[in-house]
C-alpha cells in the first residue's frame, strides 16, 4: 500500500492534536497533563509531536494532495458508496484473518487500535487508492497464456487444505439456540431468515449466516463443520466464547490442486489484482516526481537534536 503503519500512525496522532492546538490557540499554555503536580503543556506537547512525527505527516499530506489533483485532472472520481463497499469488504478480510471467537466488531476495533489509526484515517487510505488504482485500471491487462503459465509455475500456491464451508446462527443462550434449529429443521424459518433475524455475528447475519470455509482444529466451529457429512447437514447447538451456534454444512474441499479450468477465473483476477497495484504504485511513484513541491518547513533528522544548529 501507499501509505505506510508508520505515515498512518503519525497522522492520526499529530493531526489530532494540531487540530486541537489551531482551532483553540489559547490553550498553548494550559496543561494537557500533570505529573506529580508538574504539568506538561500543550505548546510542548504540539512542539514534540512536530519534531518526532512533522516529517511523516507532512509527506503524507503533500501525497495525499498530490494524488487528489491528478485525480481531478483526469476527472477520476470515487464516490462515498464506493469507498464504503471496499472499506467493508476490506474490514471483513481483516476480520476473517484473526482466529478468535471475539465478536467481529472487537476484532476490527482492536486492528485499528494496534495501528493507532482510526476509521475515517481508514476511509481516506482506500479513497486514495481507488483513485490510483483508476488512474491505472485501462492499462492493466491479463492474457489466457499469463494465468496458464502462473498455473503451471507455482504449484505450491494453487494446492487448496482440506476445508469446509459453512454458515451459523449465533446467540446469547443454549436454549434460544436450540429453538432456532428445531425451527429450523421443522421448516418453520429459513437457515438464511434466521441468521439475518436472530445472529448476534454481524457479519454472518448480514450474509445469510455465511461465514465460508474452515479447515480442520481446536475450535468449537472447526470441529462442529468436520462432524458433518453432507452438505445442508445442521449440528447440534455448539457454544463457543462468542456464544452458542448451530452451523450448517455448504459445501467440502478435499486436499489438492484443483484442475485448471475449476481455478481459472479465480487465478485471472488475483493476478489481476496483483498487477493493478503494482501500476497504483507506478503511478502514485510518477506522480510524486513530477509534481512542484515547495515545502516551507523543515524538521529535523533521526537522531538529530531539534535545537542543534
Amino acid at each position: 500500500m501507499f501509505l505506510t503503519t508508520s505515515h498512518i500512525r503519525a497522522w492520526a496522532v499529530i493531526l489530532g492534536a494540531a487540530m486541537l492546538f489551531w482551532a483553540w490557540p489559547a490553550l498553548a499554555d494550559e496543561a494537557v497533563a500533570k505529573v506529580n503536580g508538574e504539568e506538561i503543556s500543550a505548546s510542548a506537547f504540539i512542539e514534540t509531536l512536530e519534531s518526532r512525527h512533522g516529517s511523516a505527516v507532512l509527506q503524507t499530506m503533500i501525497e495525499a494532495l498530490a494524488i487528489r489533483q491528478e485525480a481531478a485532472k483526469n476527472n477520476i472520481t470515487v464516490s462515498p458508496e464506493e469507498i464504503d463497499a471496499r472499506y467493508q469488504e476490506a474490514k471483513q478480510q481483516i476480520i476473517s484473518r484473526v482466529r478468535t471467537d471475539r465478536p467481529a466488531e472487537e476484532v476490527f476495533a482492536a486492528w485499528l487500535v494496534g495501528r493507532h489509526i482510526n476509521a475515517e484515517t481508514f476511509r481516506e487510505r482506500i479513497c486514495l487508492q481507488m483513485m490510483l488504482e483508476r488512474m491505472v485500471a485501462e492499462k492493466v491487462k491479463v492474457t489466457d497464456d499469463e494465468v496458464r503459465q502462473y498455473y503451471e509455475t507455482h504449484p505450491g500456491e494453487m494446492e487448496r487444505p482440506e476445508a469446509m464451508k459453512i454458515s451459523h446462527v449465533c446467540v446469547t443462550t443454549e436454549e434460544q439456540a436450540q429453538e432456532i434449529r428445531t425451527d429450523v429443521l421443522g421448516g418453520r424459518i429459513s437457515f438464511e431468515e434466521a441468521a439475518n433475524r436472530y445472529s448476534i455475528d454481524p457479519y454472518g447475519r448480514d450474509n445469510g449466516g455465511l461465514l465460508g470455509f474452515v479447515v480442520r482444529g481446536e475450535d468449537p466451529l472447526q470441529q462442529a463443520a468436520f462432524q458433518l457429512h453432507q452438505d445442508g447437514d445442521i449440528s447440534p447447538v455448539v457454544q463457543s466464547k462468542m456464544g452458542y451456534h448451530i452451523v450448517r454444512r455448504e459445501a467440502y474441499q478435499e486436499l489438492g490442486t484443483p484442475p485448471f479450468e475449476e481455478i481459472s477465473a479465480e487465478l485471472k483476477d488475483r493476478i489481476h489484482t496483483a498487477k493493478l497495484l503494482q501500476a497504483a504504485d507506478e503511478m502514485r511513484r510518477a506522480i510524486m516526481q513530477t509534481a512542484r513541491i515547495e515545502q516551507f518547513i523543515q524538521f529535523p533528522q533521526p537522531g538529530e537534536s531539534s535545537s542543534s544548529e
